[in-house]
């Protein structure tokens, strides 16, 4: 059989093995050379980087047609045989193609080394089926007795409920009584009896079985390793298990997978002959067609570690099937927790496996969520911390008041016990968790529950109060941008035109607000700015007038003095950034950003006493204020170097009104004050500051207008 392979890796590859095929073709006595050498050249390079399919091909060959080599360079090269990638079905041919007796046959122990070989790269074979539809060629020479152990280790990897027939059975029973019950022929038979426990009966499986061990473990950690790096250097994004849709099992190593030491595999027992087994499933075609025929599994927990079975179950969900499953883990958590002796790993194992499948069905077993309940008054707050809080965020939508006390205030106690800043951040990023994990919660139902908005508010409002403590006690930039996603989480929630008549626009703390808004972090700002805005936004379309028989919040909904001190954070913001009168009380709703006018007076006093020129209230402006002054003056250098020969000066300093027309009448750049505002607030955005800009456009509507007319 002849096919199209990729070009070899390197020339010097490819050298050795066009002197090796030579030498195959050899006699010994005419070589020039010891053939030990050369296998041991390309043994060397094999070992290092792996054989391209082109390699492993020509390998293949050398080895299974007839040829002129000794049995220990055969050994050899069968053991050189590290694919870098995928096995190609063709090289799977080849050797199934070379079993049996004849002259033109590899020996015994040739074959027997290859069959070894199969069950080593059987996770990395391209297409696992074609063992499948080689079944038959493998069975068949069952009766070579020299290759029969290894032959039985490759079958009981294959086999699947299809090919256990009746004449297969028969022939497996004649063989066992005339070998005396040979271990490899009996293990193979309870591989058998598993599929069709019912009709194999009798002594044939009594006797001792073949354990089947991986042939060479370490062999196969560095066909990982070589397969590993090949991924990497090629880019290659897809991990080998993804190009699989079977039922997890144990690796071809015998190693079990991750966790598979306390959850079940899929095994299915009582099948009908009609029925299909999740076993049998090769590929998601398959799992389509054949989807009304598959058999539940024995133990449906092991949906837990199985993608496969986690497709089926939410294909085919069921209440029977949740309970099945929850009564496993029920059993599971009781036993854990009545014996002082269980293991901590064998429960961290079980949560964070039950963790992986909550997020892929994005609810949370009951059983789970008692254990949780139970084990978190006596939990330190610290083991398995990450875990533990991301299972809990997956917590139903409920009455805040029973969540509180039941889970909320004792995950606090024990998590806050050690009253570090990370242990607070790490429970305000849990609230903004289950805050996201709500609202798919409630976008997913037609009719949100009557107590769904009060429950969020209650949260987000126990939240605030979190975050305010967070902010008294650190301003690290990363602490303060975990504050910032969880209001940026809560002004997505209230955006959502679907749960508008549901949630109502809960405000952050006062002095949070103020705290971000003089902190000197650009992006700290900026996105307070943009959450703000979406605030802004929510308030005016639950106030806007609404026809009688909508059932949406009206503006009654919200008293005139709570959106008023919404209002004053607004104008307290554009107060400083836009209008130069920071900290002023007289305007409507101004808070003075909570500065205490005797305060305000002394600042003051203390500005005018070291330059006369400026004031306090122009000094949070966008040429003043620390944190956006490089932008402004790089905005008024970049209009001077464009019109560098139509001007006859520069700015010499930070921008004001008066100096900017000054700049004028001495030959500078002519740039309006109101122009010059505008054109910072478009140079912030292209610089990918947006939310400045979305605030005071959304608050100083006349400032949209020229926006339009300067673009």
């Amino acid at each position: 059989m002849t096919m199209a392979m990729p070009s070899e890796r390197d020339d010097g590859l490819a050298a050795l093995l066009s002197d090796l095929e030579y030498a195959a073709k050899t006699p010994a006595k005419l070589r020039v050379s010891k053939i030990s050498h050369l296998v041991e050249k390309v043994g060397r390079k094999a070992y290092e980087e792996g054989l391209t399919n082109a390699s492993l091909s020509r390998l293949v060959d050398i080895v299974t047609l007839p040829n002129e080599l000794d049995q220990a360079s055969l050994g050899g090269l069968v053991r050189i045989l590290y694919p870098a990638s995928k096995v190609p079905d063709a090289i799977v041919i080849k050797i199934a193609g070379g079993l049996g007796h004849g002259p033109s046959k590899p020996s015994y122990s040739v074959q027997g080394a290859l069959l070894k070989w199969l069950v080593m790269v059987y996770d990395v074979l391209e297409n696992k089926r074609i063992l499948s539809q080689l079944y038959s060629i493998l069975f068949n020479h069952l009766d070579t007795v020299a290759i029969r152990s290894q032959l039985c280790h490759v079958l009981s990897i294959v086999t699947r409920r299809k090919h256990v027939r009746p004449f297969r059975i028969q022939m497996l029973m004649e063989l066992t009584r005339q070998a005396g019950n040979e271990p490899p022929l009996v293990g193979l038979m309870r591989v058998y009896k598993d599929f069709f426990p019912d009709i194999i009966v009798g002594d044939v499986t009594s006797g001792r079985a073949s354990v089947f061990t991986h042939p060479d473990p370490e062999w196969r950690q560095r066909l990982g390793e070589i397969q590993e790096n090949h991924f990497q250097k090629a880019q290659d994004r897809l991990p080998p298990e993804k190009r699989t849709f079977r039922v997890t099992r144990k690796g071809a190593d015998g190693s079990k997978r991750h966790y598979s030491s306390i959850i079940p595999e899929v095994h299915t027992s009582r099948a009908l002959e009609s029925s299909i087994t999740l076993e049998e499933i090769e590929d998601v075609h398959e799992l389509v067609r054949k989807l009304e025929k598959i058999e539940l599994p024995n133990q449906l927990v092991a949906v837990i570690n199985d993608p496969l079975l986690q497709n089926f179950l939410l294909l085919t969900s069921s209440d029977t099937n949740s309970k099945r499953i929850d009564s496993w883990l029920l059993a599971f958590f009781e036993d854990q927790l009545e014996d002082s002796t269980s293991s901590d790993s064998d429960i961290f194992e079980m949560l964070e496996a039950v963790l992986g499948y909550t997020r892929y069905n994005k609810t949370l077993p009951s059983a789970c969520l008692t254990y949780l309940k139970s084990m978190i008054h006596s939990w330190n707050g610290v083991k398995d911390r990450d875990v533990i809080l991301d299972l809990l965020t997956y917590i139903p939508l409920g009455s805040f008041e029973g969540l509180h006390s039941s889970i909320f205030q004792p995950l606090e106690e024990a998590v806050l016990d050690d009253g570090s800043i990370e242990s607070k951040v790490a429970l305000l990023e849990f609230y903004r968790n289950l805050l996201d994990q709500w609202t798919v919660a409630l976008l997913s139902q037609h009719e949100p529950p009557s107590d769904a908005s009060s429950a969020v508010t209650s949260l987000i409002t126990h939240a605030n109060n979190l975050a305010l403590t967070i902010v008294q006690t650190c301003l690290n930039v990363n602490t303060l941008s975990k504050i910032l996603a969880f209001y940026e989480a809560n002004a997505s929630l209230i955006s959502l035109p679907s749960l508008r008549s549901t949630i109502r626009v809960t405000i952050p703390p006062t002095e949070l607000i103020y705290t971000l808004q003089f902190t000197d972090s650009l992006n700290t700002i900026s996105r307070l700015c943009a959450i703000l805005a979406l605030y802004k936004r929510a308030f005016e379309i639950a106030m806007s007038p609404k026809p009688i028989e909508s059932l949406a919040l009206n503006q009654q909904s919200y008293s005139k003095e709570y959106v008023n001190h919404f209002n004053g954070f607004l104008m307290d913001v554009c107060n400083c950034l836009w209008r130069s009168r920071a900290f002023n009380s007289s305007d409507p709703n101004a808070l003075a950003c909570l500065m205490a006018p005797a305060v305000t007076q002394i600042l003051s006093k203390y500005v005018a006493s070291i330059d006369t020129s400026m004031s306090l209230a122009t000094l949070f402006g966008f040429s003043f204020s620390p944190v956006f002054c490089l932008l402004a003056i790089s905005y008024v250098r970049e209009l001077e170097d464009r019109a560098e020969d139509e001007i006859d000066l520069r700015h010499p300093g930070p921008p004001t009104s008066k100096s900017l027309l000054q700049l004028e009448k001495d030959g500078g750049l002519r740039l309006p004050w109101p122009d010059y505002k505008l054109g910072v607030l478009h140079y912030m955005e292209n610089k990918g500051v947006n939310g400045v800009g979305e605030l005071m456009y959304n608050t100083m509507k006349h400032l949209m207008t020229a926006r339009e007319n300067k673009a």
